[in-house]
């Protein structure tokens, strides 16, 4: 798929996936006609990340180590210096290549960086692709609460190749699976069920299907990004498996990858927030089809703890935990996460 999409009155991004997509990243680029370019990319990505830089005749390319620490205000501190020292503009492209994590990052320093300098997203991670380097939300972590400050600043371009995949590890690889399935839940039915039936080619990594699945992806979260670009209303329904999932990984420590994190919020989220059963019995399957684990890890299942993580996520407002889960195949309904219903979840 190659789209662009016109988000407000002044914004617009556009979105490449494809197979061997990488090759039109020259020509891509420089339409946004840079005074120079700094490929930042995951330490485990120098090869990549090297290709790219030369192909793009980039001014530089920053290795960045990924870890839980990664995405600090310290962490976008040091970029930003770096960047100074290159003597970016405000025309220099910053360019990331990796995961969420690092998108997240550079897209956050770019929107900030002189006020803003120009972002472009390579995610090479299925999460990074069906989720996190769309949108705009960028951000880091702060006092051990996920992307407490961020911001909301569109890419130029997001490109992802679905080749870059080949090697990433299969509990990697079915994160962003998860991240599809989520949106269908609440989303779309129709694509519910075509993901019902690509499920045994993506469980078997099959490139043709990964490319359709994140096509899916992008056109959900980017329809709903068009209606509600700040999350006013729409964009809430993002959301769904994210607020017991973030409370989930905040317990974890680090120990519980977001994907993990998420389908085990999903699961634990039709429970309490009252999906009906037989919708449960068809979400949890699909995510059972895709290779994902629904359960919740036995030395995380403590209801007041949870609530405690939940009760401090950024999307809980005067002592309200909100919560978007599935009414039927296809569409959601906003609800309120309460003790009582997160102790529901876990029985």
């Amino acid at each position: 798929m190659d789209r662009s999409y016109e988000i407000g009155r002044a914004t617009s991004c556009r979105v490449v996936v494809e197979i061997g997509a990488e090759t039109q990243l020259p020509e891509l680029v420089g339409r946004l006609d840079p005074d120079g370019v700094v490929v930042v990319h995951d330490a485990a990505l120098g090869a990549l990340a090297r290709r790219i830089a030369t192909d793009l005749g980039a001014r530089a390319t920053v290795p960045v180590t990924i870890a839980a620490s990664t995405k600090t205000l310290d962490a976008a501190s040091r970029l930003a210096a770096k960047l100074h020292e290159l003597d970016a503009t405000r025309a220099t492209v910053v360019l990331a290549v990796g995961g969420g994590t690092l998108t997240d990052l550079c897209g956050f320093v770019a929107s900030i960086y002189l006020r803003g300098v120009p972002f472009v997203a390579c995610p090479t991670t299925t999460l990074a692709m069906c989720d996190a380097a769309l949108g705009g939300k960028n951000g880091v972590d702060h006092l051990g609460l996920k992307n407490r400050l961020g911001t909301i600043r569109q890419p130029e371009l997001v490109l992802a190749d679905v080749e870059w995949l080949q090697d990433l590890p299969d509990a990697l690889f079915r994160e962003g699976l998860v991240e599809v399935v989520k949106k269908a839940c609440v989303l779309d039915a129709s694509r519910f069920r075509e993901l019902e039936e690509l499920a045994p080619a993506l469980l078997a990594r099959d490139e043709q299907a990964t490319a359709e699945a994140v096509g899916m992806a992008v056109e959900m979260k980017m329809a709903v990004v068009l209606a509600d670009e700040r999350e006013a209303d729409r964009r809430r329904a993002l959301n769904f498996g994210h607020t017991i999932g973030h409370a989930l990984e905040s317990l974890a420590a680090g120990a519980m990858r977001h994907g993990h994190a998420v389908a085990v919020g999903m699961a634990a989220e039709c429970r309490a927030g009252g999906t009906p059963a037989a919708v449960t019995k068809r979400v949890v399957g699909l995510l059972h089809a895709i290779g994902a684990h629904t359960e919740v890890p036995r030395e995380l299942a403590d209801a007041d703890r949870l609530w405690a993580a939940a009760r401090r996520d950024k999307k809980a407002m005067r002592g309200s935990v909100p919560m978007y889960v599935p009414s039927a195949i296809g569409e959601g309904r906003l609800v309120e996460l309460t003790l009582t219903s997160l102790e529901r979840a876990l029985a």
